[in-house]
């Protein structure tokens, strides 16, 4: 697949070249963190177990390599380790010793069992920022219970604010809570070493799944905790804003937003129902919010008589903000995705860029993802093996080979 956008041969933002990155996370917040790092310029080694990281298997797949680890992994290098081994914690204990930053998301306590926690770390490596992931904590109550993103959607109340009224419980589409984890881990480390090159001195980050989760919703938990009340589904729109939701047109949905009683008037004028105006229980922001039933009732009665590019022109015209409401197959093969250089080519593969363009130009792709195993032997001959020595681990187990990846089931 070709590229959309064809980024200078130059990298312009590279600030983290020379800092390398052990990532033992696993599965989509931590990869993704320190993916995000590795197109920064880290030189992050993503270290797995025999049977891989869980997101190589999930689809769907290109040339059998699963599209999420694809971008996860963009820009990686991959050896695989058996922890189980101590021969193969040998080989961890080394590489966390050449390491700047180790990232980690295993259970709380199980790093520490396995000879890699925080202390161990420290004692190998003392200046090591230490970078701790799990789902709900590593207190008492937390370290008991394990997360994944739909998990954590469901306990902290999103699910139960997204939606439409008499619905069941829904989880937002996208991986909100891993992705947004994973930015959160890039934002950390980044302020870790500038705070250190500043003189104050960070040893450690953690960073919880559910700490993401309150984090997106905040003026409505500060809401709920003050309350003790739950906030009232949003469906497409918002609870605080009206018009601010998805309206049915004669052909599909449009989606207006017009929060402030300015726009509101214009909105008025553009679908010629001067009654909406001298209606009382849509007279202001608030009521309109407590209205919204009756609000979309009356709105939809007169968008229905038209198309929506009807409508779409009209309302831009009259300085209202609106879209259509397109499906992602739509939205990715648009003009705006053209324009702004959504896609990079890596490894064949169009894969979404990061969203930054440093003068003018988007953060090129490091390299492709690595294959199970791929960088293995390099990276046990930087860790200062010899050729015996390496053989020796290969031959035990404690250290695999691209030759020894199993890909059946897969493709």
């Amino acid at each position: 697949m070709a590229s959309e956008h064809n980024p200078k041969a130059h990298q312009p933002m590279q600030p983290l070249a020379g800092v390398t990155v052990a990532d033992f996370s696993t599965n989509m917040a931590g990869p993704y963190g320190a993916m995000i790092l590795a197109q920064l310029g880290a030189n992050v080694i993503k270290v797995e177990s025999p049977q891989g990281d869980d997101s190589r298997a999930w689809p769907p797949f290109v040339d059998g390599l699963s599209l999420t680890f694809r971008h996860t992994g963009a820009g990686k290098r991959g050896i695989v380790i058996d922890l189980k081994k101590p021969e193969g914690v040998e080989v961890a204990a080394k590489l966390i010793a050449r390491s700047q930053v180790v990232l980690q998301s295993m259970r709380p306590g199980v790093a520490d069992r396995i000879g890699i926690g925080q202390s161990a770390a420290r004692a190998l490596n003392p200046d090591v920022l230490y970078y701790d992931l799990n789902a709900f904590g590593s207190g008492p109550v937390g370290s008991a219970m394990p997360g994944y993103d739909p998990l954590v959607q469901a306990f902290s109340g999103i699910m139960q604010m997204t939606g439409h009224d008499n619905a069941p419980p829904t989880r937002c589409a996208p991986s909100l809570i891993d992705l947004g984890t994973g930015q959160w881990i890039a934002m950390g480390v980044l302020a870790a070493l500038l705070a250190r090159q500043k003189g104050q001195p960070v040893a450690s980050l953690e960073t919880a799944l559910v700490d993401t989760a309150f984090s997106v919703v905040p003026y409505q938990a500060s809401a709920a905790r003050l309350s003790g009340k739950r906030p009232p589904k949003a469906g497409s729109g918002n609870p605080i804003a009206a018009p601010y939701q998805c309206y049915r047109a004669r052909d599909a949905d449009l989606m207006i937003a017009a929060p402030s009683q300015r726009l509101w008037e214009i909105v008025v004028r553009v679908l010629e129902a001067p009654a909406l105006l001298a209606d009382a229980r849509f007279a202001s922001v608030s009521l309109r919010s407590q209205n919204l039933v009756a609000l979309e009732a009356a709105l939809n009665a007169v968008l229905v008589t038209q198309d929506v590019a009807t409508w779409i022109a009209r309302f831009t015209a009259a300085g209202v903000p609106v879209t259509r409401v397109c499906g992602l197959e739509e939205a990715v093969a648009g003009d705006v995705a053209k324009e702004r250089g959504t896609f990079i080519d890596c490894d064949g593969v169009p894969l979404v860029r990061l969203p930054w363009l440093a003068d003018g130009e988007p953060v090129a792709w490091r390299g492709a993802a690595p294959r199970l195993g791929e960088h293995s032997r390099e990276i046990l001959a930087e860790l200062g093996y010899d050729e015996a020595r390496m053989e020796a681990l290969l031959a035990c187990g404690a250290v695999v080979t691209e030759v020894t990846e199993k890909r059946a089931g897969i493709d």
